[in-house]
């Protein structure tokens, strides 16, 4: 394997590097960033000969592609050095440095230089400059010098000196960009008043709303040198100390500092809120939808459908902004400190505003309102017809329903026409067809869910039980949830949409709950037929799941109607002391099952000693254990007293201990015991079913009747069965034992005998003698125990079972 891998290694390696060269491009605009700023460059490749140029530092590249890398000099405004790129295997972005180590990355973009910003560039009045500086300010971003690169023509930085590096005009852009943010202004109201070609500068006052400042802003005319559009309108730009001067005071309100770039995610004011909402549901496609739908007052809509409905009416709101024209942000107050509602637009059917509300934790958001949201639809109707403005600065396109309505509106715009309750006539033909496809597709998709599950077939003799438990709730969720998908896809208004989603919802909680409730059983039945699971973990779970389901099923009903729920759960963490003190016996024997299930002392069908109860585990429940006794009746036994409970597994011994003390008559001699113990010992050693270590046969000492030899062995087996079979098989071999050598099992008892007693048999008691003394006589004696190597020659030399059992097919052998 390893050679294999070694093998495979070494043939990317030569294949590799002719595959980058083959597919690398460095073709394309990217958008690159280094310590300190950045710049949309755009490159060409020739072959291997890569050139390029980011034209806001008058920047120039030059390189050759080696592999993976690319290679080369730049050269701009301040200054030239080498440069290194490494493009990542996706093409898409690369890694970089340049200098004494300084990282520089880039990432493919869209941007298109000439019509993206250039195009935008409008100096033919004061106002229309501003608004082209304004707008690349805010595509720029907080910190973007790279793209405040593109609005230089707009700017005369004559006041600052005219030997300045394009780094240096740059940051005085940044500057006074931060300036113009800081305040709130209509470009329509910056228009002058009269004829003022024959002026050189034009100054207009701009304030900072929730304060007294202002700030002067003066344009400049130039030759534009076409006489047919007048002069050009430049920004004049003021030297810097004055710019951080009055940026220190407009700051003021912001705490003394810049607010930073994400501060408007916030919502501490109408821009910010404007702003947000506009960001986000640009980028709502990748779900970040939390935050979108947080910019708006969505408490009129039942919580279990906000946020489908909150997007929609969204959407409808954004459809309007794009018809209004889409605002500029520092048209919009960003006073932190305003409490009256901002409105920024009025319309007979309705109106756009902007308004603080209280968080819990005291601090003021702003929203849209309540109102505007109720209104978005009917302001959506009225502006429908009104000529989109600002279309191509959208970053996501029309959801599916505005694409279905602009494919219906192509078809015939009465189609479009309003009917009772405010739904359009597209709206009633289409959902009527949904709900007359959701009868039969409901009914299939049963029909196909019931073969693969295997829920009920005619023959079934439960087939009722399995229709009330199974068929028919399937067929209600697939039709609800298929008039669910209709509705959301239709745009219905709020007088319909809310009502049909609220009875869709209700079917899905309830006949969804009582489906999974049933489907939680089945599952259960399933897993004990085929006896794969734990028997606590599955008897655990399935109970677990059935509460889920039932927890679940209520709060999602409670969210459909607009129940307050949160405060009833807040109140279970003081109620939760009394339910625990009235259900302490039901949640101590919910811990001891969870308990028994991590620890696992017993399982089903386990035989058991558990206290004075002898049988085997039946089941384990959450709340017991059930113990089948052996006089066959059932024992139940609460979880939290059966762990405290002595429980002797029987079932999990590996083998059974025999130990038995038997007593020889008084009358036994020295001899006659060694000869006993000694027979004892192999017949141990012989016997297959006895462990031969550490099995022993000892004498043990004088009873009251008896001299008594204690033997002590294991059987190789752990049923309780088995094991009675074996030791009976020991003990018939001991009575042949003890009659062999010529004495006798002594009984604590007194006996009168009428007639002579016979004693002990002086031929067995002479044999038994002679044994020993011939074992002494030739040093063999097994005391204290039989030698090793008697031990390795006796051992499992006896016929267990013996010969003619009946037992011995069991095993698998021939009758001897």
């Amino acid at each position: 394997m390893k050679n294999i891998l070694i093998a495979f290694m070494a043939l990317l390696t030569l294949v590799s590097p002719a595959t980058a060269d083959e597919m690398q491009d460095w073709t394309g605009v990217w958008d690159t960033q280094w310590r300190g700023g950045g710049a949309v460059m755009d490159l060409h490749q020739d072959g291997k000969d890569v050139v390029g140029t980011y034209p806001g530092f008058e920047g120039v590249i030059e390189g050759r592609i080696d592999g993976t890398q690319l290679t080369g000099t730049w050269m701009d405004a301040a200054g030239e050095g080498v440069f290194t790129f490494v493009m990542s295997p996706d093409q898409q972005t690369f890694m970089g440095r340049f200098g004494t180590g300084e990282w520089w990355t880039g990432a493919r973009t869209q941007i298109d230089m000439a019509s993206a910003f250039f195009g935008e560039l409008d100096m033919s009045s004061p106002e229309r400059t501003l608004e082209s500086f304004v707008r690349a300010g805010n595509k720029a971003g907080e910190g973007r010098s790279d793209r405040l690169g593109i609005v230089l023509p707009l700017l005369d930085f004559s006041a600052n000196g005219e030997e300045l590096t394009p780094y240096q005009r740059i940051d005085l852009t940044r500057l006074f960009f931060q300036i113009v943010d800081r305040l709130t202004f209509r470009i329509w109201e910056l228009r002058p008043i009269g004829d003022i070609t024959g002026e050189t500068d034009y100054t207009v006052e701009l304030t900072q709303a929730g304060s007294n400042l202002s700030y002067p802003v003066t344009f400049r005319a130039v030759d534009a040198g076409d006489e047919r559009s007048g002069p050009a309108w430049r920004l004049v730009i003021p030297p810097e100390g004055e710019m951080r001067e009055s940026l220190e005071e407009l700051t003021a309100i912001h705490g003394g500092v810049v607010p930073h770039s994400r501060a408007h995610r916030e919502l501490g004011s109408p821009r910010a809120t404007m702003r947000t909402f506009i960001e986000y549901w640009d980028q709502a496609e990748k779900k970040n939808t939390e935050l979108f739908l947080e910019t708006m007052d969505l408490s009129r809509i039942p919580a279990a459908i906000r946020n489908e409905e909150g997007a929609l009416l969204g959407e409808y709101l954004i459809e309007v902004l794009y018809r209004i024209g889409r605002p500029l942000r520092q048209e919009i107050p960003d006073n932190p400190e305003r409490r009256g509602r901002y409105v920024h637009f009025l319309h007979p059917t309705g109106l756009v505003e902007i308004v603080p509300s209280e968080r819990e934790d005291g601090s003021v958001q702003w929203q849209f309102s309540a109102d505007t949201m109720d209104s978005a639809r009917q302001l959506f109707m009225a502006l429908e017809d009104m000529p989109l403005l600002g279309d191509k600065e959208r970053a996501r396109q029309p959801t599916t329903f505005f694409q279905l309505r602009n494919q219906v509106r192509g078809l015939h715009r009465d189609l479009l026409q309003e009917t009772r309750a405010g739904v359009e006539l597209w709206q009633w033909l289409a959902l009527t067809l949904w709900l007359l496809m959701a009868l039969p597709l409901g009914w299939v998709l049963t029909w196909g869910a019931a073969k693969v599950l295997r829920l009920q077939t005619h023959e079934d003799e439960h087939s009722l039980s399995a229709a009330v438990r199974f068929i028919w709730p399937l067929r209600l969720v697939f039709v609800a949830a298929i008039g669910l998908f209709a509705v959301q896809s239709l745009g219905l208004p709020q007088s319909v949409d809310i009502p049909l989603r609220v009875f869709f919802s209700v079917i899905l909680s309830i006949i969804g709950g009582w489906l999974a409730y049933n489907f939680v059983d089945k599952i259960n039945e399933f897993l004990e037929l085929r006896a794969t699971q734990d028997q606590i973990l599955r008897s655990l779970a399935t109970s677990i799941a059935k509460l889920a389901v039932i927890i679940g099923a209520i709060l999602f009903l409670a969210e459909v109607l607009s129940i307050p729920y949160q405060g009833v759960i807040a109140g279970l963490g003081i109620g939760g002391l009394a339910v625990a003190l009235a259900a302490r016996s039901t949640l101590e024997n919910l811990i001891g099952g969870l308990t028994l299930f991590a620890d696992k002392p017993v399982e089903a069908g386990d035989f058991c000693q558990v206290g004075e109860h002898l049988g085997v585990i039946e089941g384990i429940g959450l709340r017991s254990v059930k113990l089948r006794s052996l006089d066959r009746t059932i024992i139940t036994i609460p979880n939290a007293e059966f762990i405290n409970l002595n429980i002797e597994n029987l079932t999990r011994r590996d083998r059974i201990l025999l130990r038995k003390t038997i007593g020889l008559r008084y009358e036994t001699t020295p001899d006659q015991l060694r000869w006993v113990l000694t027979e004892i010992r192999i017949l141990l050693l012989k016997h297959p079913m006895i462990t031969p270590e550490p099995s022993r046969a000892r004498f043990l000492g004088f009873g009251e009747h008896s001299v008594d030899i204690e033997i002590f062995a294991y059987v190789k087996t752990n049923d309780w069965n088995e094991f009675l079979a074996v030791q009976e098989d020991v003990f018939l071999r001991l009575i042949d034992i003890v009659e062999e050598s010529g004495t006798g099992v002594a009984f604590p008892s007194v006996v009168n005998y009428l007639a002579r007693d016979g004693g002990i048999d002086e031929e067995s008691t002479e044999r038994a003698e002679q044994i020993v003394r011939e074992l002494r006589d030739g040093d063999a004696l097994p005391f204290p125990n039989l030698g090793v190597k008697a031990r390795k020659e006796l051992r499992d030399q006896l016929d267990y079972p013996p010969k003619g059992s009946v037992d011995l097919e069991s095993r698998g052998e021939k009758k001897g």
